[in-house]
């Protein structure tokens, strides 16, 4: 896990990925590597994908930005559905994720 922005341990909180079990996810076809238990939101910062779409009336770059699913600024598509706020949704063993196509 050392090639991700995740982090391996929090010092407040006594916490360790060690012992997590994980789970591969496809973004935009490829392999992603995630913890069970942790947000698609969480997955996609840690693995790189901090931009996630585009806003449509100004073009500028769209990502994560409350984290807690009042913004609607992490919507992707998932297994199909559109416009899923990646924030609020656990990752599971062969998500298929689709971020927002760029113009």
């Amino acid at each position: 896990m050392k090639d991700s922005l995740r982090l391996d341990s929090h010092p407040v909180l006594n916490h360790s990925i060690e012992n997590r079990r994980t789970v591969t996810i496809m973004v935009d076809g490829k392999p992603v590597i995630a913890m069970e238990g942790e947000t698609l939101a969480a997955t996609l910062w840690a693995g790189g994908y901090i931009a996630l779409g585009r806003n449509p009336s100004t073009g500028h770059k769209r990502g994560m930005y409350c984290g807690i699913g009042h913004c609607y600024e992490c919507r992707v598509t998932v297994d199909g559905i559109a416009d899923i706020r990646s924030c609020l949704i656990p990752v599971k063993e062969g998500m298929r994720v689709q971020l927002e196509k760029r113009s």
